[in-house]
């Protein structure tokens, strides 16, 4: 139906998605998400081509999938880059639908504009799709251990374990480009050098020094459960930990992606991502190649995720009929430990602004408390982000400018839970398989743990690929990622719900330092 650009006529547009969306039973909250990045994107061609403007929508299913394409005749005009005095909350919109798989796509066709939004589809959770997974593979392999032996361990050698090598092959393949082409991205998606260095650069910096800390802080009272090795054969040095450093330089460009070092990685892709950051208008053509090769490889990880269940359905079969399920059970110690660790670091966190900003540690918990019922109830921070926000500017006391850069930024990588969680599966993964935890161990462990938390690229299986980068350089065998990817599945309510809260608490330390910090706010009840 083709429309002129009216504001009315704009708002007949908006209740017409609405109505599709409604009907196709898309997400409540995505499809208020698309409805306002369509209202938005039409405004821009208002303002850029005036009211007299003709525009077509198109609202159908193609192969079952529900699309939404607005089609403009004129000149080439991307809303969604050449933005059109937008403001911060549309940069905030943006950055957020992006991060979510809801972005639209633009593209110029024979002189029409066109912007298609394709919603995700609403499908059974990832906790249920777990649970029904790891219960078929109980019930069929309490079936095989009725088998003859030979025909049961036929069954794991010449089946799961080949389909088993494939899965992990695909993911080793894939887990480089995805984060080289995340990291480089998000950098170059900063905007520019004035807002990188002002804001930006003093915010990445406490991110990394703070990831690290509380990271340390969590783990501490863990080492006791865990059997460490302090003979002088691997005790700690610090050249190792020089060496380490030294070992994230390549020898070149080419070298970590076929090696899988995942340090050497993030190195490259800062390198790019900084480089084109600084050049600007001059690296257009590359930046597009990152962006489009960025949005390539999250699909192809989003494919490839949607199997993870079928993954785990395998491989907890594979250890019943071949008689290791028992490792599978000593998953437990990860949710013990992992728990203990999330209840250190929130206390550090809460008594750290508690004592710096003079806050009663009673008032500020219950600030915080509803984005981290929201985040531990859905697992999602996304949609944690609306409270993030109004907790951050309103409760919090947190000026508007760290907050609209602040949240959708740190939501990305500030992981802390992430950080946790990867430092406390390693250790115990390498209880389990009889790797060694020593000093040099631990350290390795950190180092990778946390660069790996804030590269892990916010899409479904994204952490997936970074147990793989992990397990590999700490010499845990493959066997173990299925285990930990269940683990996860369970621990990423709570996982999450610690990112934010972690999140707001460090912003409000870095609005103090930068005297961008409403005290009032912070201390009124």
């Amino acid at each position: 139906m083709d429309y002129i650009l009216t504001n009315s006529n704009i708002d007949i547009i908006s209740d017409e998605i609405s109505i599709f969306l409604d009907k196709c039973k898309v997400d409540r909250k995505d499809a208020m998400r698309i409805k306002f990045a369509a209202e938005e994107i039409l405004l821009n061609y208002q303002e850029r081509l005036g009211e007299e403007q003709e525009v077509a929508l198109d609202c159908r299913k193609r192969f079952g999938r529900p699309r939404i394409v607005l089609n403009i005749n004129s000149a080439r005009f991307n809303p969604i880059e050449e933005k059109v005095e937008q403001g911060e909350s549309s940069e905030v919109l943006n950055s957020v639908m992006v991060n979510m798989g809801l972005a639209p796509n633009w593209e110029y066709v024979n002189g029409i504009n066109r912007i298609t939004f394709i919603p995700r589809k609403k499908g059974h959770s990832q906790m249920e799709q777990l649970i029904g997974s790891i219960v078929s593979a109980i019930v069929c392999g309490g079936l095989c251990l009725f088998l003859p032996d030979d025909i049961r361990l036929g069954i794991g050698t010449y089946l799961i374990n080949p389909l088993f090598d494939t899965f992990m092959g695909m993911l080793s393949a894939i887990a480089g480009p995805l984060i080289f082409f995340s990291i480089a991205w998000g950098i170059y998606s900063i905007g520019d050098t004035t807002t990188f260095s002002i804001v930006g650069k003093r915010m990445m910096a406490r991110f990394v020094i703070m990831s690290f800390v509380v990271t340390i802080v969590g783990c501490l009272p863990i080492l006791p459960f865990f059997d460490i090795a302090m003979d002088g054969a691997t005790s700690f040095k610090l050249f190792d930990l020089y060496k380490i450093i030294l070992n994230m330089v390549p020898k070149n460009f080419i070298e970590p992606f076929v090696t899988g070092n995942p340090l050497q990685i993030i190195f490259v892709s800062i390198v790019v991502g900084l480089s084109m950051l600084i050049l600007g208008n001059k690296t257009t053509t590359a930046a597009s190649l990152v962006e489009q090769s960025n949005y390539i490889v999250n699909l192809i990880m989003e494919t490839v995720s949607k199997f993870v269940p079928y993954f785990i359905f395998l491989s907890v079969l594979g250890m019943i009929i071949s008689d290791n399920f028992s490792i599978l059970v000593q998953a437990y110690k990860i949710l013990l430990v992992t728990l203990l660790a999330y209840a250190v670091a929130v206390a550090f966190y809460v008594g750290l602004i508690a004592f710096r900003k003079k806050v009663s540690p009673v008032l500020l918990l219950k600030k915080l408390s509803q984005t981290f019922f929201i985040a531990v109830s859905t697992a999602s921070s996304s949609a944690a982000f609306a409270s993030n926000m109004e907790t951050c500017e309103k409760k919090l006391g947190i000026d508007k400018s760290i907050v609209n850069f602040g949240v959708p930024m740190g939501q990305i990588i500030y992981m802390i839970g992430g950080c946790i969680l990867f430092m406390t599966a390693a250790m115990c993964m390498a209880e389990v398989y009889g790797v060694t935890i020593s000093l040099n161990w631990l350290v390795t462990a950190l180092f990778i743990s946390v660069i790996l938390a804030i590269a892990t690229p916010p899409i479904p299986g994204g952490s997936l690929t970074c147990y793989t980068l992990l397990f590999l350089q700490l010499n845990i065998p493959a066997e173990a990622v299925p285990i930990i990817i269940a683990v996860e599945v369970i621990m990423d309510f709570i996982c999450t719900a610690v990112n934010l809260l972690c999140l707001q608490t460090e912003l409000v330390e870095l609005a103090g330092d930068l005297n961008m910090l409403d005290y009032d706010k912070l201390r009124k009840g």
